[in-house]
C-alpha cells in the first residue's frame, strides 16, 4: 500500500503544472506524445476506477474494512485526480471515430469541451482531489458520505468531458464451474 501511495504521490508532483502554468498554454513543451500522455490518461483513470471498487467493497463489507488501505487508496485518488489535468497537452487531440477505428487501445476519450474550457475541467479535477483528500483524513462515520460526493463529481466530470461509451462488465460473466 505505501508503494501505491508513494507512486501517487510521486506522479502528481512530477506532472502537475509549475507555478500556476496551464496546460493550455502553447509555450509549455511536453516530453511525451499526444498517444503517450492518452495512455497515461486511461491508465490513470483505471487506477482510480479499481481503488473506488475497492474502497466500495471495503466500506459494504464485501473485504476486510482495513483502515489503513482505505486512507491510502483515498489518498491515492486524490494525487491522481492532482496529476491528471496535467496529463492534457495544449494541442487537442479529442476522440474521434477514426482514431477508434485505427487503434481502440489509445484513442483519446476526451471530448473537444477538455480544451475549449480547460479551466472548468481542472477545476472539477482539483475539487475531486480535495474531496478525496478530505475522505483520506475523514473520520470513519463521514468516509461514505465524502467518497459518495467524489463518485458525484467524477460522474460530472466524465459527463462534460469524456465520450461516451459501454463498459464492459465483467460481473456479468458466468462464474466458472468449480471443480
Amino acid at each position: 500500500m505505501r508503494m501505491i501511495l508513494t507512486t501517487a504521490t510521486a506522479l502528481a508532483a512530477v506532472l502537475s503544472c509549475p507555478d500556476g502554468a496551464r496546460a493550455q498554454d502553447a509555450a509549455m513543451t511536453a516530453l511525451t506524445s499526444h498517444e503517450d500522455a492518452t495512455i497515461a490518461r486511461r491508465l490513470l483513470m483505471n487506477a482510480i476506477g479499481a481503488n473506488n471498487d475497492a474502497i466500495h467493497d471495503m466500506l459494504d463489507g464485501v473485504i476486510e474494512n482495513d483502515p489503513y488501505v482505505l486512507e491510502g487508496r483515498l489518498a491515492a485518488i486524490s494525487a491522481m485526480m492532482r496529476a491528471f489535468p496535467g496529463l492534457y497537452r495544449a494541442e487537442p487531440n479529442p476522440y474521434s471515430e477514426d482514431a477508434a477505428e485505427a487503434d481502440p487501445f489509445t484513442v483519446s476519450l476526451a471530448l473537444p469541451s477538455v480544451w475549449e474550457d480547460f479551466e472548468g475541467f481542472e477545476a472539477l479535477a482539483l475539487d475531486a482531489w480535495q474531496t478525496a483528500l478530505d475522505a483520506s483524513i475523514a473520520p470513519r462515520d463521514e468516509v461514505l458520505e465524502l467518497v459518495e460526493v467524489l463518485e458525484s463529481q467524477c460522474e460530472s466530470c466524465h459527463a462534460a468531458y469524456r465520450v461516451e461509451f459501454e463498459f464492459f462488465d465483467f460481473d456479468s460473466l458466468p462464474a466458472p464451474d468449480a471443480d
